[in-house]
């Protein structure tokens, strides 16, 4: 066995029983790993970074940021377990079999306590499910979130209904006024069908998905679209979908890109040959021609920097230009002559997003965004960016504590309390702890 360099230890889970263990994270051969080891189950592997310059360690401190003790940039709500598919990925294990929803005075009373307790300065709301727009009383709940302040919200769709009913899309357009504060976090996986019969157990949805990116931007609607990425599967329709991203600007400015993990029903044999965030940045730069590279994408101010890597470009009379690459580099965040940087970035993400990423004279409409204030921000210079993320969530195998205790992303439970979405994923749902 070759070497390994250990880079620290934490606390990770046993992927069998659930339980909490001891852990190691190490370097061998250029990449990284996390061990561990059950008393009953015995030791686990798993690979965190297939290429380890693409792995930050935060140190004792897990990164500092906005996500302090009551933050959260996102709050996720579930508001039903029903769904019009049956997918094979499925973290939620959600079905056209299952009948609970929320109701919408609970949705009220959570919301409002949330609120209550210092949650007012969230980013945004995601209403989730299973299939969240088969809730009767999503408009009324979408209406509910800006009435009360909430400055973004997300609907997480796999956009049947938004394809199939265009009057729906209408109406929850009105619910918005043309402010952009309402966009779909839109299940897009690629183009070729078996892309989505192998993905969603369902045919026939590849034109179902560009007929909902059609009807949403008809109606002044932004679709996010959201991979997710599955080896001998996507893998190589990245590009495809970056391409599309690109095409489609300034109507769409971001894409998602989720390498599958081991949660819910989403069962594969490589665990130790997992897709990581590092060997999707590389795939984005091989199947881009080197438009982008893997050193585009860097972690984000708000949370742990393993959590999230963000890649921008500029976009100008169909020239694409990117730009994070100019961003300072995580090693340098705690510089004296960089911090203040950082600081006033974190300040403003995600909200802005880009605001500081860089200091050069193609990119000054960055630097003018950061001066100005949100009122007289001039959002038609915003929108000549586009982001592609790259987020890995965790499951059993490569649970990390520090990672959840800076993390920004909550579900919020049926008790009405903010669980981070990994820790929910990977200790509670499996429980029934919901």
């Amino acid at each position: 066995m070759n070497s390994m360099n250990p880079t620290k230890t934490t606390t990770s889970a046993c992927p069998k029983c659930l339980r909490k263990v001891p852990a190691q994270v190490f370097e061998r051969d250029g990449r990284v790993f996390l061990s561990k080891e059950c008393p009953t189950h015995g030791a686990d592997v798993a690979l965190l970074a297939s290429d380890a310059s693409l792995y930050w360690n935060a140190g004792p401190e897990g990164g500092k940021g906005c996500c302090t003790s009551n933050h959260s940039c996102t709050m996720i709500f579930e508001i039903t377990e029903r769904c019009n598919l049956s997918c094979p990925t499925c973290f939620s294990g959600s079905s056209p079999h299952l009948n609970w929803q929320m109701s919408f005075e609970e949705f009220e009373r959570k919301l409002d306590a949330l609120l209550a307790k210092g949650k007012r300065d969230s980013d945004m709301v995601q209403l989730s499910g299973g299939e969240p727009t088969l809730h009767p009383d999503l408009e009324r709940m979408v209406a509910l979130l800006f009435e009360r302040g909430i400055r973004k919200v997300y609907v997480n769709t796999n956009g049947i209904r938004i394809a199939k009913e265009p009057d729906l899309v209408k109406r929850l357009a009105a619910i918005d006024g043309g402010r952009d504060r309402l966009q779909f976090y839109l299940q897009f996986d690629g183009f070729e069908e078996r892309t989505h019969a192998l993905i969603r157990g369902a045919k026939g949805l590849s034109p179902i998905k560009r007929q909902a990116i059609a009807n949403l931007h008809e109606h002044g609607l932004y679709a996010l679209p959201v991979m997710a990425v599955t080896r001998g599967v996507n893998l190589d329709e990245i590009g495809a979908v970056v391409r599309m991203l690109i095409e489609h600007h300034p109507k769409m400015n971001t894409v998602i890109l989720q390498p599958a993990f081991y949660a819910g029903r989403y069962e594969n044999e490589q665990l130790v040959e997992r897709l990581t965030l590092a060997e999707v940045a590389n795939e984005v730069s091989k199947q881009t021609g080197g438009l982008f590279l893997p050193e585009d994408f860097g972690p984000i101010p708000c949370s742990h920097p393993n959590c999230f890597a963000l890649a921008v470009a500029f976009v100008r009379d169909g020239k694409v230009i990117p730009v994070s690459r100019y961003f300072p580099k995580f090693a340098t965040w705690k510089d004296p002559a960089i911090a203040p940087t950082i600081e006033k970035f974190t300040d403003r993400m995600p909200q802005h997003m880009i605001e500081t990423l860089a200091e050069d004279d193609m990119i000054d409409s960055l630097l003018d965004l950061m001066g100005q204030s949100d009122e007289s921000a001039n959002w038609a210079d915003y929108k000549n960016f586009v982001l592609i993320g790259i987020k890995p969530f965790m499951d059993a195998h490569t649970y990390d504590q520090d990672r959840v205790d800076r993390c920004c992303v909550h579900v919020i439970d049926r008790e009405g309390a903010p669980v981070s979405l990994c820790e929910y994923n990977t200790l509670r749902r499996p429980r029934g702890l919901l």
